[in-house]
């Protein structure tokens, strides 16, 4: 048998594959959705768990001895999707609302002094910067700020420049909100080590875009969200922290489950649990976490890890070539042969207005602020006729101008 026919099956399964994944993805049949790095759509699947969840809640009421068994069972089990994702044990796994408030948790958890460093970027995401201006306030700590993440920039060579015997912590993201760049965070990580800094890395657009084996990484700390790539609803997100690294990264808020046993003396003695679930002080909604569950199912058991994180590199640099085509345009990302997410700016028109002129016509991407530059996400379930479509309605605009 020759390899055409072949070529042609495969291409043939993996158009029925991609139509069978938008079809449970109602939120995408009524424009160009192109903004899975803010939110992803909600598949019908998980919109339906929770909303069983969240009925069974109103019938059955919400505490009880079944009640409370399954929401331990259903927490239990999206700690144990998220590990399977990350490549750690169940027990590195904190269920958190988003990325920000793991990024609190591992940051405030340090022991800070007057006069300890921590080094960022300006293109780091707020979620991942304003805790750092928390420490400055309220610590004393001096920040270190680099350009790590624009892309002529080399991160590695960049950090090693500021890296001193103070540094307490690095923290960065795995892939950049504001150009798309994918870090290499082994080598950051290796450099951070050296002189015995944390690196805690903002994962919002790493996990569920690109294979994120947090152990390969090197990371000390993984904050994600699951309203993002992972398709979860709002309110879920969870933070690995390596598990030699618990000691050092103590609990700031405490509540039920932060005490091993339950058992504490009143005298304040306590022994937390031997797990990152020590973190967890704020209950997550109990439908969201089946929610979530159900998202992280059906990408890892119906579609695919391997498939999904192919597929958006794919439609990420297809996106790239497109609109690097038309006359006006700046590209701002790296055309890396990984990422899905495509910075770029048009001459004669301000981001924040040409994302308004797209949405006009039904096209949803967004804007970032450094540098200033439009960008597009292209999550797994868009189509090469999509990008057309927006390549086309920017060139239009660029015409008129």
């Amino acid at each position: 048998m020759s390899a055409e026919p072949t070529t042609r099956a495969r291409g043939a399964a993996n158009r029925e594959k991609i139509l069978a994944i938008r079809a449970e993805l109602p939120a995408i049949h009524g424009c160009l959705y192109l903004n899975n790095g803010t939110n992803g759509p909600l598949p019908q699947r998980s919109h339906d768990a929770l909303i069983a969840a969240a009925t069974e809640e109103l019938h059955e009421g919400r505490i009880g001895a079944t009640t409370w068994a399954r929401g331990v069972a259903n927490a239990d089990a999206a700690r144990a999707k998220f590990a399977a994702l990350l490549g750690c044990g169940t027990d590195e796994i904190a269920l958190t609302h988003n990325t920000t408030e793991g990024m609190n948790i591992a940051l405030a958890g340090l022991p800070w002094e007057r006069g300890d460093e921590v080094i960022t970027a300006t293109t780091e995401h707020p979620g991942g910067l304003y805790p750092l201006y928390l420490l400055k306030h309220r610590h004393g700590v001096r920040l270190r700020m680099t350009e790590i993440g624009l892309v002529d920039l080399d991160p590695v060579e960049e950090l090693g420049k500021v890296l001193t015997a103070r540094t307490k912590a690095v923290v960065l993201s795995h892939v950049s909100w504001a150009t798309g760049m994918i870090l290499p965070l082994r080598e950051l990580a290796d450099l951070a080590h050296s002189v015995g800094a944390l690196l805690i890395c903002d994962a919002a657009q790493g996990s569920g875009m690109v294979p994120a084996p947090v152990y390969d990484l090197g990371v000390d700390a993984y904050a994600c969200s699951g309203q993002k790539w992972l398709c979860g609803p709002d309110g879920t997100g969870a933070l690995f922290v390596r598990r030699d690294r618990l000691a050092e990264i103590s609990q700031s808020y405490i509540g039920y489950a932060g005490v091993q046993g339950g058992r504490s003396s009143h005298e304040g003695y306590y022994i937390p649990p031997p797990a990152a679930s020590r973190y967890e002080a704020a209950t997550l909604y109990p439908p969201s976490v089946v929610g979530l569950n159900a998202s992280l199912d059906w990408l890892a058991d119906d579609i695919g890890w391997e498939w999904i994180y192919a597929r958006i590199a794919e439609l990420g640099r297809y996106c790239y070539d497109a609109l690097a085509a038309i006359p006006g345009v700046t590209m701002v990302s790296p055309r890396d042969p990984r990422t899905g997410l495509t910075h770029f700016s048009l001459a004669g028109i301000a981001p924040a207005d040409l994302t308004a002129r797209l949405a006009e016509q039904q096209i949803v991407i967004r804007h970032t602020p450094h540098p200033n530059a439009n960008r597009v996400s292209t999550g797994f379930y868009n189509t090469e006729d999509e990008i057309d479509q927006l390549a086309e309605a920017i060139a239009v605009i660029a015409k008129n101008i």
